[in-house]
């Protein structure tokens, strides 16, 4: 796979997604209530499917305040779900927003929004952000993007987060590498891995 195609479709993608956010307006929203970050692939520059992450953080958590902020996107004919759950009381202890667009008929994007206490205990992809972009390299961006791109197309679903762990502290290259390695991990749990080494 060259490199420069597996970049050239990461950057079209990372596009498209800040094109979505702005149409949206979502940081602006979100940012009237807390503090509001763009976090996974999309911070990451490995996004491979359409798919958006954000993280909010306030000093008081309000699921009906978050919802009345993102009710008038429900006029917005490319908006084709919004919808809500509480996971306040689950090892997650935040409220969960979705969004589904519709960037063109064969094309949906998904909004995964959290929003959290600013005091909150437990991983955290925004503190991973930058010691993400930290690590990787034009090489094991071009492993992961490779990885990731293979899994789609097997319709294999498995949290990204094991890819770039795979890569970044296994030295894993390969799709098929990756598989027999995930048979040894358990993806049940939460997990507050960060990168072991800077690889820069």
């Amino acid at each position: 796979m060259v490199i420069s195609e597996l970049l050239e479709r990461a950057s079209k993608r990372k596009v498209t997604a800040m094109r979505i956010l702005e149409d949206l307006e979502l940081i602006e929203k979100w940012n009237t209530i807390g503090q509001a970050y763009v976090v996974g692939a999309t911070a990451y520059d490995l996004l491979v499917d359409q798919d958006i992450d954000i993280e909010t953080f306030c000093v008081r958590p309000n699921a009906a305040k978050a919802m009345s902020i993102l009710s008038d996107l429900t006029s917005n004919p490319k908006v084709l779900e919004l919808k809500y759950r509480n996971y306040s009381e689950t090892p997650f202890n935040g409220y969960y927003f979705k969004i589904q667009y519709e960037q063109m008929p064969s094309e949906i994007w998904n909004i995964d929004m959290w929003l959290f206490s600013e005091i909150r205990n437990g991983p955290l992809s925004r503190d991973l952000v930058p010691i993400m972009n930290d690590s990787l390299t034009i090489e094991s961006r071009k492993y992961i993007l490779n990885i990731k791109e293979e899994l789609l197309k097997k319709s294999l679903v498995l949290p990204s987060i094991y890819v770039y762990r795979a890569v970044l502290d296994h030295d894993i290259q390969c799709t098929e590498h990756f598989l027999n390695w995930m048979e040894q991990q358990d993806i049940d749990n939460q997990t507050n891995w960060r990168p072991s080494k800077n690889n820069k």
